[in-house]
């Protein structure tokens, strides 16, 4: 089974006092509160209702969770089934226009009853803005202690959203055939790693497969480096004012960066491609390495040949606490504040977690549900088998801990710029800095925020 993660403690304990004013709203931890059939006591004490109900979810995951779609389909069919009077429509949203879509009618008061969220900041900037409800207010305290990566959805002693499926952060992929063709052995460390770059270029391949066009693998990168000299406490101090982003030890990844720039690691068109495309050269034979989301790790393999794919964290250049481990977050969902009927919408995703559910989930997608109860032993794929060991002892995402706006218009940016050869590693780390002076400064309530969840990393 999954080993069970320190949050499960954590949540055990930063919920117990929420627990004794629940009970006497007459939830509590009865056995009634782990039932989820029609007419089961919630926390709230209250019931599904037997009149109709309409629910609409927003969502996004079949992009990188290929089967997700298919999953979804037969989750909801099988919800109906058990309440005939609950109907759940469904909206795949695309990757552009998931978090945009979501804040414009969440402002207006409109939009959905069930919302996707990437995790961390990505659930907890709806929650300052009161869009969304805290979902352990509606889910059992003793069932939550199972989410895995719930930590980092969590802030006022509040969960606010429900880990769905990890996202561990981000593999590196290799082609077994592309290394042996140029007599290039995996590289184990960063010194291996930019060798590698110059047998690889030498002979005319490309190292490393990427597109930085849409900018995603900005933050992707960003996170890859940048967890092995610091910590989340260290990236939300910086946030808050109390370290700096261009100090030292959080520019220090840039120049990694830039190192892996200058050797010619990465296609010479990387600012032109986006995520995708540069994941498709990988899988066309035309680069030996490329990052791909841990949860479509099974896609790449079984399109290239098991035998052909190795799989690593990216090199250590660092000597910190989380080098050469995989990044780790979840991929959640939420209750909007909007909803008529917050008690059904949790009740849905808590049988998301169901075993049926979850096995069902790993079947179709290749993705491992967020959930310690799950079990890892039938996973057969060996590079699938590598990942859920990486994710046994991971890295904080720290892309989820940084404000969206310091990721989409600073991170994106200064990567693209550095890549493109525009930028080095010094004025990259000072135009980040620069930007969240600028949002300390403007965002007053932000920054208070900040510094309370910098507090729990601490």
């Amino acid at each position: 089974m999954w080993c069970k993660r320190l949050f499960a403690r954590a949540v055990l304990a930063a919920l117990t006092a929420s627990a004794v004013a629940l009970t006497a709203c007459g939830g509590g931890s009865s056995s009634a509160d782990d039932k989820r059939s029609t007419g089961a006591d919630f926390p709230t004490g209250k019931t599904i209702p037997s009149d109709p109900v309409e629910l609409t979810m927003w969502w996004w995951g079949d992009q990188e969770a290929a089967g997700a779609r298919r999953w979804l389909a037969e989750t909801v069919q099988a919800y109906e089934a058990e309440h005939p009077n609950v109907t759940i429509k469904t909206v795949l949203q695309t990757t552009d226009s998931l978090v945009p879509a979501f804040n414009t009618a969440a402002a207006a008061r409109r939009g959905p009853d069930i919302q996707f969220f990437w995790g961390g900041i990505n659930s907890l900037e709806p929650a300052w803005r009161g869009y969304i409800r805290p979902i352990s207010k509606y889910i059992p305290r003793d069932e939550l202690a199972h989410y895995v990566n719930a930590e980092e959805d969590t802030f006022d002693g509040e969960v606010w959203t429900m880990p769905w499926y990890v996202q561990p952060s981000f593999p590196v992929l290799y082609r077994k055939d592309v290394l042996r063709s140029a007599g290039v052995e995996p590289p184990e460390t960063f010194d291996e790693l930019l060798a590698a770059c110059d047998a690889l270029v030498a002979r005319g391949i490309t190292p490393i497969s990427g597109g930085l066009k849409d900018g995603f693998f900005a933050g992707w990168l960003y996170s890859m480096l940048g967890n092995q000299n610091v910590s989340a406490g260290d990236v939300l101090a910086a946030v808050a004012g109390e370290q700096r982003f261009d100090d030292e030890r959080q520019a220090a990844w840039w120049r990694a960066l830039q190192a892996l720039r200058d050797r010619r690691c990465f296609n010479d068109d990387i600012n032109s491609l986006q995520l995708y495309q540069g994941q498709q050269r990988w899988s066309d034979g035309k680069a030996a390495m490329t990052v791909t989301a841990g949860s479509d790790v099974r896609k790449f393999v079984e399109s290239v040949g098991v035998d052909k794919v190795g799989l690593m964290p990216m090199p250590r250049w660092a000597d910190g606490e989380y080098a050469g481990k995989l990044g780790s977050t979840s991929q959640t969902l939420g209750i909007t504040s909007t909803t008529k009927y917050p008690q059904v919408a949790a009740d849905f995703l808590r049988f998301m977690h169901t075993p049926d559910r979850m096995n069902s989930f790993f079947r179709t997608t290749g993705a491992i549900p967020a959930d310690d109860r799950f079990d890892g032993a039938q996973i057969e794929l060996p590079q699938l088998k590598q990942i859920f060991d990486y994710t046994k002892e991971f890295s904080p995402y720290l892309e989820d801990f940084i404000p969206t706006e310091l990721d989409a218009k600073g991170m994106f940016s200064q990567v693209q710029l550095l890549m493109g050869g525009n930028a080095d590693a010094d004025e990259a780390a000072e135009a980040i800095e620069q930007l969240a002076q600028r949002l300390r400064t403007t965002r007053p309530d932000e920054r208070e925020n900040f510094a309370k969840w910098a507090a729990s990393y601490r």
